[in-house]
């Protein structure tokens, strides 16, 4: 009996797009030579068999591009448009994490998927490991790590949560805010003051920090001991500092997604649509050059609130495994949503796509034109009002 394509390997895709560059994934190829090739370079590496990735860089920006990867017995023709940057100069990049799930051992409905590789550190720690890793490897010079860090509100999940954080360069900074598994509310242990020898500590408010071409804020929507968000400990704050970048772009990291409609379209529940609208609909009065990003429902979506962009981005520990980059023009931002790639945390990540069924694969993945995108900020009117007609059409999800 044929297996069903969901449960089967991955096949080879383009899993992000950039400007000037492609990552290409696979599931599953034979031992030997991988290689890219497209119209104007080649790339090849030696795969040891299993999942992997490459990458096609000096791509030209806003072009089709064929690429067809070859391994030894087969090869597949590969076609994707290199996104358009936004206008002006690169300023900085940053990077977010979320749901890291620090001292969990187990993945699935059932929570019967566990690591049997015998591999000395947890597969979410390797995981997480490596997404920060690559992320700094891409360029990112500050991290947004956006909840649920830990798995339990208890110390030795914590102490994972610092032993990671202190392995990030010193020249890279972070911001961490809660999840509700960092906030579950059903142990006595409290959030620590600071983790880490870095002594980074949990936002429980909102916090921001300013960046070359863009204000960094981040807010809580933890409600300890309940699964579903709240912006009540946060929104007069963010808002506020949203403000203060005075007509500036600004960057959002919460945990919890704003819900777009009153009855929670899929699980888990985020902010409840009213609250989320409300605050929504006051950050683009007060300032509409923003992009907001969340975690929590382990997926890649990106959807648009009049002039705002939101995102959602899955998780480092479960299929896909990913990290999000942003890159900051003097224009606008760029988001490519990136699959880890280091060997030992992709044997774990790969197999577990097959979770519901395989259907977690579909589910989780998320349309290619909604984890990498690029959008410019919007124009605002010269009496200081919204933005322009030509602010508002220049977002774009290719």
């Amino acid at each position: 009996m044929p297996r069903l394509h969901r449960l089967s390997p991955t096949p080879p895709q383009i899993w992000a797009v950039e400007d000037t560059r492609l990552q290409v994934t696979w599931g599953h190829l034979p031992p030997g030579p991988v290689t890219a090739t497209w119209p104007t370079g080649q790339v090849s590496v030696e795969h040891g068999g299993g999942p992997g990735a490459l990458d096609v860089t000096g791509l030209a920006p806003d072009a089709e591009v064929q690429v067809v990867l070859g391994w030894r017995g087969g090869s597949v023709p590969l076609t994707i448009r290199t996104l358009v940057p936004p206008p002006g100069e690169l300023l900085c990049r940053l990077a977010t994490v979320s749901d890291l799930h620090l001292g969990s051992w187990h993945w699935g409905a059932l929570k019967l998927t566990r690591d049997r590789s015998g591999h000395p550190v947890p597969f979410p720690l390797r995981c997480a490991r490596a997404a920060l890793a690559e992320a700094v490897a891409w360029g990112a010079e500050q991290v947004i790590v956006k909840g649920d860090a830990a798995h339990r509100q208890q110390k030795a999940d914590f102490d994972q949560v610092g032993e990671l954080l202190d392995g990030l360069p010193d020249h890279v900074g972070v911001l961490l805010i809660p999840g509700n598994h960092d906030q579950n509310g059903h142990t006595p242990y409290p959030l620590p003051d600071a983790l880490g020898s870095r002594g980074v500590p949990y936002v429980t408010g909102a916090d921001h920090l300013d960046l070359p071409g863009v204000r960094v804020v981040v807010g809580s929507t933890v409600i300890p001991g309940k699964g579903h968000g709240s912006l009540r400990a946060s929104a007069e704050a963010v808002a506020d500092l949203v403000a203060g970048a005075n007509g500036g772009p600004w960057f959002l990291g919460l945990h919890h997604q704003l819900q777009a409609h009153r009855i929670p379209t899929h699980y888990p529940a985020g902010v409840a649509a009213p609250a989320s609208t409300a605050f929504l609909d006051r950050l683009a009065s007060v300032n509409p050059a923003g992009i907001v990003t969340s975690g929590h429902t382990h997926r890649n979506r990106a959807r648009r609130h009049g002039p705002l962009v939101l995102t959602e981005v899955g998780s480092t520990r479960d299929w896909p495994g990913v990290w999000a980059g942003y890159a900051v023009h003097e224009g606008g931002i760029r988001q490519v949503v990136r699959r880890i790639v280091e060997p030992d945390a992709l044997a774990w990540l790969e197999p577990s796509h097959r979770a519901l069924l395989g259907h977690w694969e579909i589910w989780a993945q998320g349309p290619l034109r909604q984890r990498c995108l690029s959008r410019s900020w919007p124009l605002r009117t010269p009496n200081g009002g919204g933005p322009s007609a030509r602010g508002q059409s220049e977002a774009s999800y290719r």
